[in-house]
């Protein structure tokens, strides 16, 4: 068994069909502006400490796509703030059998990141987020 050195909850990723979500509304009754990432999905930190953060699919379909075809919008992951080397840490955790959705990448606000595989974690995709929020 490997335990995670979690640090603290980086953010709650919530997906939406597009930048209009009643949550963010309802916290921050305005109309979100996103970061477009490499993937297609557009990004949105909100809430107090921006510790929300929307994921809308891209014009030209993204991996949200898919997810939202099968679960509709709602909760689709938890980002945990890690303090050691994340390539490291994905080594470590590969060996314990934990695997990766795909490889280390950069985040919104320009942090390494990775997606553990929720057949690893209990059914809970988990994003691991390296370093203090910028």
């Amino acid at each position: 068994m490997v335990l995670l050195p979690i640090v603290s909850i980086d953010h709650v990723g919530i997906a939406s069909r597009s930048e209009q979500s009643p949550l963010a509304d309802a916290v921050t009754g305005e109309l979100l502006r996103g970061t477009r990432m490499p993937s297609g999905v557009t990004v949105a930190h909100f809430g107090p400490g921006d510790v929300l953060e929307l994921v809308w699919p891209g014009p030209t379909g993204s991996p949200i796509d898919k997810f939202l075809e099968r679960r509709g919008p709602g909760l689709h992951h938890l980002a945990l703030r890690v303090d050691d080397s994340l390539a490291e840490l994905v080594e470590t955790l590969k060996a314990a059998g934990l695997e990766a959705t795909g490889r280390i990448e950069k985040s919104a606000d320009g942090r390494s990141s990775v997606f553990l595989h929720p057949s690893g974690t209990g059914g809970v995709l988990i994003e691991l987020v390296e370093g203090p929020p910028r």
